[in-house]
């Protein structure tokens, strides 16, 4: 496979710079969705409601223009990066921007369970964990089950 048929994939996370009420969270879900069909970026948000956790795929040019919009963008404060890659193929889902509130489902372990099923294809362990850690945190009710150590929970 050459570098031109890789995907680049990023994942950050961030903090809000205020609280995001539920119209706002939808209006920027809107306008990420139009921009990123626009530029063949694809990829999956996780708010909270102070915090994002965001995996953006496409080509790097694309991918790294948007971080730079997102970087200037006031809602977002303290920006972490977790990846920067390229992977053989997306893995986030061919959606042009899935926005998922960890809390919109009153069924916490319901929620959990559809991330993990979202998250199916991801092959890096790192970033799943990020993932679902991300969302326990914001759902506090969510137990971690013990596992041995360096076992995998399902």
């Amino acid at each position: 496979m050459h570098m031109a048929d890789l995907v680049y994939q990023l994942v950050y996370i961030s903090h809000a710079s205020g609280p995001l009420d539920d119209a706002e969270l939808d209006r920027l879900a809107v306008e990420a969705t139009r921009f990123n069909a626009d530029h063949a970026i694809t990829g999956l948000l996780l708010h909270d409601g102070w915090r994002f956790i965001q995996a953006l795929e496409g080509r790097q040019s694309e991918v790294e223009a948007l971080m730079a919009r997102i970087e200037r963008d006031p809602r977002h404060d303290s920006i972490a990066y977790i990846e920067r890659r390229q992977v053989q193929a997306r893995q986030f889902g061919g959606w042009a921007m899935e926005v998922r509130r960890v809390r919109d489902t009153t069924a916490a372990q319901a929620f959990l369970d559809d991330l993990k099923q979202v998250l199916a294809a991801v092959d890096d362990h790192r970033l799943i964990a990020a993932f679902l850690g991300f969302a326990m945190l914001g759902r506090p009710e969510l137990r971690i089950r013990r596992a041995a150590p360096g076992a995998i929970i399902t």
